[in-house]
């Protein structure tokens, strides 16, 4: 009888996907441990905006923002970007929204993102349960620009609207067009920096809250809510072209994952699979960490984490499974392995807050799986 194959592949498989989450400019869901490995040089660049000496706080000029990110993002060079700009849908949602999942930039509450909106002349820009609207306009050299905007809350039944304290500064090109489809849709890649009134009271309750944060021990910070908001975002309104492809299927454990992914195209440029899939409530064991029979394998668990917001609400899991082949010769033979990542939507999830999905049954749920193949003995 051929002895079994000792386990151990996929503990260390899964400390190789930790190192590689830390160079990842989109998911960035590594455990944060005292053990955890310092930064290679070049992601300490990446971090500090491209600039020298690591202990600079973040703070880019207009022309670092038009001249050097915004190319680099349209040319989907993510690994040259700051990470201190996020990709969002920025004007899908309420201001204190995006502040309350997204890291600030900067220690003076300041955020940044790069947004793809329809290009819209004039003074108003909808986002959620209001309005941003004009202020101030700026030219700089070339056709770099900036735009001044305050926050305006929708009123009661008398109609009126409520200025708040949040500020928006849109940078943008307007000698650049983004226009997709053969150009029947004009868009326009931008960057927003968010930031509250300086010395108001939401700012001295941001201050207030982060000191609070800080001396607290948060031993099981795992996972950021921002990505649960990214991916629910993109099951809600797919087509985007500056965003990520996901695919709507009834399930993902029918078929081998070569099969599924085969005929359809990846997400993004790291030949990852996104799926928004509407199950049962209660099949496939809601989101617990056992092994799913998916063809002729099973995708085994391998890591857990619960996904929590700054007030440590439950925002939803992630389950990382790895895919082993029943065939031992199939297994020993391949080049390739394939991971699944599972996240879920929790009870504190902002629903609310974001544009409505479609209507589902009281007992069907979201899950949204990324499937995605790793050379065997070798990085992603």
């Amino acid at each position: 009888m051929r002895p079994k194959k000792k386990q151990a592949a996929p503990d260390a498989a899964a400390a190789s996907l930790r190192e590689e989450e830390t160079e990842d400019g989109w998911v960035f869901l590594a455990d944060r441990s005292s053990r955890a490995r310092a930064p290679s040089c070049m992601a300490r660049a990446v971090a500090c905006g491209g600039r020298g000496g690591g202990e600079q706080p973040f703070d880019p000029t207009a022309e670092d923002i038009v001249n050097r990110y915004l190319p680099l993002r349209r040319a989907l060079r993510c690994d040259a970007l700051p990470r201190q700009v996020h990709d969002a849908d920025f004007y899908g949602g309420h201001p204190a929204l995006l502040t309350s999942v997204y890291p600030a930039a900067n220690e003076r509450f300041e955020w940044f993102f790069f947004v793809c909106r329809r290009q819209c002349p004039g003074g108003r820009r909808r986002a959620g349960p209001g309005d941003y609207r004009l202020s101030q306009e700026a030219r700089h050299r070339g056709n770099a620009y900036c735009h001044s905007f305050r926050y305006y809350e929708d009123g009661g039944v008398a109609g009126g609207a409520r200025e708040t304290e949040w500020r928006m500064v849109e940078y943008g090109d307007r000698g650049r067009g983004d226009g997709v489809n053969g150009g029947s849709e004009a868009f326009e890649l931008v960057v927003c920096k968010l930031y509250p009134v300086r010395g108001g009271a939401l700012h001295e309750r941001l201050g207030a809250d982060r000191a609070a944060l800080s001396s607290r021990h948060r031993t099981d910070e795992d996972a950021k809510p921002q990505v649960l908001v990214q991916l629910y975002l993109a099951s809600v309104s797919p087509g985007n072209p500056f965003a990520c492809r996901m695919h709507r299927v009834g399930d993902v454990f029918d078929a081998h994952p070569a099969v599924i992914t085969a005929v359809l195209p990846a997400a993004n440029d790291r030949c990852e699979w996104l799926f928004a899939v509407v199950r049962r409530r209660g099949e496939h064991g809601d989101g617990a960490a056992r092994p799913r029979k998916a063809g002729p394998g099973a995708y085994v668990p391998v890591r857990e984490c619960r996904v929590v917001d700054g007030r440590r609400r439950d925002i939803g899991y992630r389950l990382v499974f790895w895919y082993r082949e029943d065939d031992d010769e199939v297994r020993r033979a391949s080049r390739t392995e394939w991971w699944m990542e599972e996240y879920g939507f929790g009870p504190d999830f902002p629903y609310g807050e974001l544009p409505a999905a479609r209507v589902r049954g009281e007992d069907e749920v979201l899950v949204v799986y990324k499937v995605y193949p790793k050379l065997v003995g070798g990085r992603r």
